[in-house]
């Protein structure tokens, strides 16, 4: 084990790991004043501890098996996460009117979380195999955008737009980097155009957001009054910031600061240069990615690398452009950062695998 992890790429590994540790402190920061009759003020640190804990064990798990070994295993994974998504619509628990988890007496789960990364398996070896068959529409190009849209519709019914935008992109951009042809693209494009217009008419509080969005300071006590506040906790940090634990606007004002909204309080207590740092680790885990997948051993690894990165890192930019107004508000926690046990579980596993990626063709390289 001790030899395998000698051939990780080190720089991946660091980044997760610091990008971790910040992630308990803030979450204790930024949870520390809910407290109450039964709660402690590290109700919430501990319950990420345990969860950091258990995916960290996870994490080096799956660095230590060889990724080749999870592709027979792709397809009945698959119908379990299909039979998941729509088991929830009808057992899940409804919260603030949508049905997104499984909830049990010590757990919940999130299986859209765990449909993000298994689109990524799909893809990578529906491309591994068929890459050849890409430029013909109906042989190679259409087969797996239905598959992917499958899952995005179930997603989309509970109703979330956030996690099929993410699976969404990610498949564009996997298919077009594979050599899908643009005009393919652009026919699939104008035929799914009017069903994302529709499931956005669709919500009322959608259209809400976009005009809180538009105009967030004209409803600023209603349908945008989380982004109001995030961006008056940013910018209230200044440069530097108040400093640890100095996050009191965005802690009171916040909504449940410590999940989708943790970036603003991480600009609150560490200013534009922290709100940066965390933008620049993404960015290291981006080029790290980039490289894995350039190196991988054969194109199964390559497209799998590509798409475990590329669905960490939109999302983790997504998530920060919501904070700070760039984007409407999405409820999408920030990778490795924002409280969230099954978020944190499945994002971890998937970089095990991306971690054994990179082991594994710094073999090959070696053998060279």
């Amino acid at each position: 084990m001790i030899k395998k992890l000698h051939d990780a790429d080190y720089p991946l590994i660091i980044v997760v790991l610091i990008l971790l540790c910040f992630g308990l402190v803030m979450i204790y920061s930024s949870s520390a004043v809910m407290i109450g009759e039964k709660k402690s003020s590290f109700f919430y640190f501990k319950k990420q501890f345990m969860w950091t804990a258990i995916s960290v064990v996870f994490f080096f798990f799956f660095a230590m098996l060889d990724y080749r070994k999870l592709q027979k295993f792709i397809t009945p994974a698959v119908v379990i996460t299909l039979i998941l998504l729509a088991g929830v619509l009808i057992f899940g628990k409804e919260i603030r009117g949508a049905r997104r988890w499984f909830v049990f007496p010590f757990l919940s789960f999130q299986p859209s979380e765990l449909a993000k990364f298994i689109a990524v398996f799909f893809l990578a070896d529906y491309l591994d195999k068929n890459k050849s068959r890409l430029k013909y529409f109906f042989k190679g190009f259409l087969p797996p955008l239905v598959l992917i849209g499958g899952i995005i519709g179930l997603i989309a019914v509970e109703p979330d737009m956030g996690i099929p935008f993410i699976i969404g992109l990610v498949a564009i951009i996997l298919l077009f980097v594979s050599g899908a042809r643009f005009s393919h693209m652009l026919v699939t494009a104008a035929l799914c155009a009017p069903l994302a217009v529709y499931a956005f008419m669709s919500h009322a509080f959608r259209m809400e957001r976009l005009m809180a969005f538009l105009d967030p300071w004209k409803n600023s006590q209603g349908a945008s009054y989380q982004l109001v506040q995030s961006i008056i906790s940013i910018g209230s940090g200044g440069v530097i910031g108040k400093g640890p634990g100095g996050a009191e606007m965005s802690r009171v004002f916040i909504p449940d600061a410590h999940t989708d909204f943790i970036f603003a309080v991480i600009g609150e207590e560490f200013g534009v240069w922290g709100a940066l740092m965390v933008v620049l680790f993404f960015c290291v885990l981006l080029q790290r990615g980039y490289l894995i997948s350039k190196n991988a051993r054969d194109s199964f690894g390559t497209y799998l690398a590509a798409g475990i990165t590329l669905t960490i890192v939109v999302q983790a930019f997504f998530n920060i452009a919501v904070c700070t107004g760039c984007v409407p508000t999405k409820g999408i926690p920030l990778p490795f950062l924002s409280y969230g046990g099954s978020s944190l579980l499945v994002t971890l596993c998937a970089t095990g695998v991306l971690a054994n990626i990179s082991i594994m063709g710094k073999k090959v390289i070696r053998l060279r």
